[in-house]
């Protein structure tokens, strides 16, 4: 793999991830069920972070081996099925689905196979308005590149490729969550736009926002 390029201006990257990665206005409905994810873009060390967090005040037992969301093995998922636990545990308050960022808060269940991402309800303040798409946590990297190849080949997917602006992160999720939302915002922002066999995901926050990237 060629040696990523890291010189382009911070400027220059957030404006580019943003509008490529911009919402449009569609309202949840009243009572719409929601979860929390990690956002494609975070770290390892932050998806740790997160965990270790979670885990100091809630049973994970969930994400340890034969538990139902154990597999797939990666910290992108376990993040995932953690932090909806607190953000569920705690009345789902925006603020519960942030850890510094790193956190998205999805309007698609990312349940899967035995593993279940509970969900008492709404978001517990007013509901925002604004949608984006990324890849469901849980999906194998054959699934991720299907989504890549099939999106990449109708949107431009060059900032993901080395050294443009959006290829750090350099993991599948975070490649297929750009060109997956690239083709879901250039056809119309429409739901089914952002199923990808279901291996999409709505998100009411934007996922470009993560603090160590501003």
């Amino acid at each position: 793999m060629a040696k990523p390029i890291l010189s382009l201006p911070i400027f220059s990257f957030f404006v580019l991830f943003s509008l490529l990665y911009s919402g449009g206005s569609l309202m949840m409905a009243n009572g719409q069920k929601t979860w929390c994810i990690a956002n494609p873009l975070s770290s390892d060390s932050v998806l740790g972070a997160n965990i270790e967090y979670v885990c100091s005040q809630l049973d994970c037992r969930l994400i340890q081996p034969n538990g139902p969301c154990f597999e797939p093995d990666t910290l992108m998922h376990h993040a995932s099925s953690v932090m909806n636990l607190y953000y569920q545990s705690n009345g789902r308050h925006l603020a519960n689905c942030d850890f510094r960022d790193s956190g998205l808060v999805s309007l698609t269940d990312p349940s899967y196979g035995n593993c279940t991402f509970q969900s008492g309800g709404a978001l517990a303040e007013q509901e925002p308005t604004g949608n984006w798409c990324v890849a469901k946590p849980g999906k194998s990297d054959d699934q991720l590149q299907q989504n890549i190849n099939f999106a990449c080949n109708q949107v431009d997917c060059s900032p993901t490729h080395s050294g443009g602006a959006c290829f750090n992160p350099t993991t599948l999720i975070n490649h297929a969550s750009y060109a997956m939302n690239l083709y879901y915002q250039t056809t119309g922002k429409k739901k089914s736009s952002c199923d990808f066999r279901e291996t999409g995901l709505l998100v009411s926050n934007d996922p470009s926002k993560l603090s160590h990237f501003i």
